[in-house]
């Protein structure tokens, strides 16, 4: 699972780290200098305050156990910043002994509380005299019996309770944690990590609505907690990416169980988050492919099948996160095909090699308002499952028909934006996602064609649909040679043509190529290749309309590549 996944991550990193869980909560102050205020304990159990003293930070800034809380709060130790001196110590010192007694309650709390309040005005008198002997920035801290806020148990168990004050507000005694498999003395059920998960829906609550019952639903113990928080931590800072218009976050998950490969798990989560770093520096190294920057992609296709992938969509609102998409166990191997489809585009139809192919064709037919199309679409490639030509090709002709206008001005966007349907088209059928239909062979001439471009073309009246796109195109240059423009595209209704219009359209190109005397031998060859396959077409076409013109449109963009066809069959005759 997902979370499963992440605490695997984090448990990797702070072991990695030699880290202990409550060293990832810890802040660096940035202070140049920390002053304390030392405590000894008596025989009876007394505190009594005996100085001050002023040192600079230690390189190890974990000892002063410093988080900041709230502004007017207090912090999650009595460890703080100071602004000035009373306030400091009044609110951020006394007050979280205060708040920590009445959570606690504990003697030792308690008894270190009482000096404080005792021995105040002497501290704060011996607190201003130290500090006026210097400029630098200071905290304020505390030692007892010449140790360490972090040395000292009782400190790192207050610390981490409220760090998970919030989260404990659900919790059980003596569970079983659904993380790591063992019973715990606490285990919570409202994790604060991931703010896409609430409890005020009935689905995300085992019992309905009833909150008491909700760490039955996914109950996670407080060590799987740090692990939790310590991963996402890692994923945010080193796998997270940006893919057009969207982010997301690149989890891998050890297929094997992580006891048996801790080190091979380690390189994989170094060997991702380094490569990251240098895809951008060699970039002519990296093929592009989820993004046109930093293609981690590239970097994972070559890995064995011992990680799988998660890819984990969010969209942040304001405060709270919503998961747009989740694709879970993408093996290597699968990326790998990925790759090899996309490598069979370019070869077919990017020879020259600067039109490298990636998710951003797809994106072109499914912009903004189309966002939860094109994650369909995304998490179909990626988990093999099949799409429809006809789901396609209604977003696909959305976007040729407003480049149709320019074309008859002269620009060549809509000859861009085919090529790219057809890319996509192409890239489809190889990666297993749109199933390839194919058809009986109906002439030697175009065998070859129709087994690159053409696996969708599984029916005389497709094809025929197409050679007619190419015929018309044919036509169209003509016209743009002899007129500097192409007045016929008129004909064409927009590419909003039905059945009827495509069968009246061949004998108006025919007309036309003859009145510009330009209908030679492979105009001729092409129409009546036309014209047989209208005549084995079915009674009635089982196309939509906009299916019908995408055709009509891919014949339109591959026009070269039927005019080869039509030469090497007029020189083998």
């Amino acid at each position: 699972m997902l979370i499963e996944a992440i605490a695997q991550i984090g448990r990797i990193e702070l072991g990695g780290k030699d880290q202990a869980a409550i060293d990832q909560f810890i802040e660096n102050p940035g202070y140049p200098n920390c002053i304390h205020i030392l405590l000894q304990r008596g025989d009876n159990g007394a505190f009594v305050w005996e100085d001050c003293e002023v040192e600079e930070q230690k390189s190890d800034f974990r000892k002063y156990l410093f988080r900041s809380g709230s502004s007017r709060g207090v912090n999650y130790s009595p460890t703080a910043k100071i602004t000035t001196v009373e306030n400091t110590y009044q609110q951020k010192v006394l007050g979280w002994f205060k708040k920590i007694c009445k959570i606690n309650g504990s003697d030792f709390f308690r008894g270190i509380q009482e000096t404080l309040e005792k021995e105040k005005d002497r501290i704060l008198q011996k607190l201003q005299s130290k500090l006026a002997l210097s400029n630098e920035r200071t905290i304020l801290s505390l030692k007892v019996d010449g140790s360490y806020l972090y040395d000292i148990p009782e400190f790192r168990d207050a610390f981490m309770f409220l760090i998970n004050e919030k989260d404990l507000e659900l919790s059980a005694s003596n569970q079983v944690c659904s993380i790591c498999g063992q019973r715990k003395d606490t285990v919570i059920g409202k994790m604060s990590v991931f703010r896409f998960y609430t409890l005020d829906k009935p689905g995300f609550i085992t019992g309905g609505l009833d909150e008491e019952k909700a760490w039955r639903n996914y109950p996670v113990c407080l060590s799987c907690k740090s692990y939790i928080e310590e991963g996402r931590r890692f994923i945010e800072e080193n796998l997270r990416f940006q893919f057009y218009g969207f982010s997301y976050l690149l989890i891998p998950k050890l297929i094997v169980p992580v006891a048996e490969d801790n080190d091979s798990f380690a390189e994989v989560l170094e060997y991702l988050s380094s490569h990251k770093k240098e895809v951008r520096i060699h970039q002519e190294q990296v093929e592009s492919f989820m993004t046109t920057e930093e293609d981690v992609m590239d970097i994972l296709k070559d890995m064995k099948n011992v990680v799988s992938i998660q890819l984990l969509f969010l969209q942040k609102i304001q405060s709270a996160e919503r998961i747009l998409l989740l694709i879970e166990d993408v093996l290597p191997s699968r990326i790998s095909e990925l790759f090899k489809a996309k490598s069979y585009v370019e070869q077919l139809l990017y020879a020259e090699g600067n039109h490298p192919f990636h998710f951003g064709f797809i994106r072109t037919f499914f912009h903004n308002s189309y966002d939860k199309y094109f994650l369909h679409i995304v998490e179909s490639v990626f988990k093999k499952r099949p799409l429809s030509i006809s789901f396609l090709t209604k977003f696909i002709m959305e976007q040729l028909r407003k480049e149709l206008p320019a074309y008859e001005s002269g620009e060549n966007s809509f000859f861009y934006k085919t090529r790219q349907a057809v890319a996509v088209i192409l890239f489809l059928e190889q990666a297993g996602v749109l199933p390839v239909k194919g058809g009986a062979a109906m002439s030697e001439k175009f065998d070859v064609l129709f087994e690159k471009y053409g696996k969708q073309l599984d029916t005389p009246e497709k094809k025929a649909v197409f050679l007619l796109g190419s015929l018309t195109q044919m036509l169209l240059d003509i016209q743009q040679n002899k007129r500097g423009s192409k007045p016929f595209l008129k004909q064409l209704m927009g590419l909003k043509m039905d059945e009827r219009t495509v069968k009246g359209l061949l004998p108006k190109v025919i007309n036309k190529l003859e009145e510009y005397e330009s209908y030679h031998f492979i105009h001729k060859q092409l129409a009546e290749e036309i014209s047989t396959l209208f005549l084995l077409s079915s009674p009635r076409w089982k196309m939509s309309v906009d299916e019908l013109n995408f055709y009509f449109a891919c014949g339109m963009n591959l026009v070269s590549k039927v005019k080869e066809s039509l030469i090497i069959a007029k020189e083998e005759a």
